[in-house]
C-alpha cells in the first residue's frame, strides 16, 4: 500500500487535474470513498445570512485546513485573524484581481463534518457578497480558490499519512535489524561455546594421557622409594 500511495501522490502533485484522484486516495487510506465538490450556499455568518461557497473535505483536521488556507491565500496578502467566540476565520483586505480591482474581505467558516470538515467561504466585495448571479466568471474563480484550498489541505493530510507510514516502516526495518543482530550475536555465542567445548574436550583427552603417563612415573618412583626403605632397614 505504501508504494501505491507514494506513486499516486507524486502524480497528484504534478498535475492539478488529479484532484479527485487525490480524494479517492485519501478515502482509500480511510476505508471508504467520498467525492469533493463545491456548491453555492446561503448561510448565517458574522455579517448575516450571505451567499458563499461550501465544500466538504473528508479525512482532514483543522490544522491541515488552516495550513492550506495560509499557503493558498498568501499571494493575496491581507491580514488574517480569527473572529472571537466563533469558528470563523477572516482575511481582511485581500487583493484578488480576478475578482475585484479593490481589496475584498474573505470570511471562512470551518465546521466538523464526519471524519472531515465542512468549509464555507464568503467573498465580501464591499457592500455585496459574491454569488453566481452577481458575476458567474468571478464566482467560478472564487470556486477555484476554494477547490485549491481543499486540494492543498488534502495534500497536507496525505503528507501526514505518508510520514506516519514512513515512520512505521523505519521502525519495522530497525526492528528487523535488531532481530538480525540478535541472531548473529546468538550464533556467535553458540560458535564460541562450541569452540570452547572442543578445546576442553581436547584438553580432557590430553589430561587422560598425562594421567596415564603420570601413573607409570608414580609406580616407578614408588618402587625406588620402597627399595631405599628396604636398604635402610638392613642397616639397623
Amino acid at each position: 500500500m505504501f508504494n501505491i500511495v507514494s506513486k499516486l501522490y507524486n502524480q497528484i502533485k504534478q498535475n492539478m487535474k488529479f484532484k479527485f484522484l487525490l480524494l479517492a486516495l485519501v478515502s482509500f487510506g480511510s476505508g471508504f470513498a467520498q467525492n469533493m465538490e463545491t456548491k453555492e450556499v446561503r448561510k448565517s455568518m458574522s455579517k448575516g445570512n450571505q451567499p458563499g461557497i461550501e465544500i466538504i473535505i473528508p479525512h482532514i483536521n483543522e490544522d491541515n485546513l488552516e495550513d492550506a488556507i495560509k499557503k493558498v491565500t498568501k499571494k493575496y496578502k491581507g491580514d488574517r485573524e480569527k473572529i472571537k467566540r466563533s469558528n470563523e476565520i477572516f482575511l481582511d483586505d485581500a487583493l484578488i484581481k480576478e475578482i475585484s480591482d479593490n481589496t475584498i474581505d474573505i470570511h471562512q467558516i470551518i465546521e466538523k463534518e464526519g471524519t472531515g470538515l465542512r468549509y464555507t467561504v464568503f467573498f465580501n466585495l464591499g457592500g455585496a457578497f459574491l454569488d453566481s448571479k452577481l458575476n458567474a466568471k468571478k464566482f467560478a474563480y472564487a470556486e477555484d480558490i476554494v477547490n485549491r484550498i481543499a486540494l492543498k489541505a488534502s495534500e497536507i493530510r496525505i503528507d501526514d499519512i505518508l510520514k506516519e507510514e514512513q515512520d512505521k516502516l523505519e521502525d519495522l526495518v530497525d526492528d528487523q535489524k535488531d532481530l538480525v543482530k540478535d541472531k548473529e550475536d546468538a550464533t556467535e555465542d553458540i560458535q564460541k561455546a562450541r569452540d570452547l567445548i572442543a578445546k576442553r574436550e581436547k584438553e580432557i583427552q590430553e589430561n587422560i594421557k598425562m594421567q596415564s603417563t603420570k601413573t607409570v612415573e608414580i609406580d616407578k618412583q614408588r618402587k625406588k622409594v620402597d627399595a631405599i626403605l628396604k636398604q635402610k632397614a638392613l642397616i639397623k
